[in-house]
């Protein structure tokens, strides 16, 4: 909720808008608006040794 408020969303559109589209929002304005440093990490696939030490 704090995440959405940030990016410009207000309290009354929570009443409106269903949890996936609140999410869909805020991972389309980070895709659009934040740095590459601002952005989070890729995600990358595991390899054979990563399953070996889990």
């Amino acid at each position: 909720m704090l995440r959405a408020i940030e990016r410009g969303l207000t309290l009354r559109d929570f009443e409106e808008l269903t949890l996936g589209m609140i999410l869909d929002f805020i991972i389309t304005y980070n895709n659009e608006r934040l740095s590459e440093d601002e952005k989070e990490d890729s995600i990358r696939m595991a390899t054979q040794a990563d399953f070996d030490r889990f």
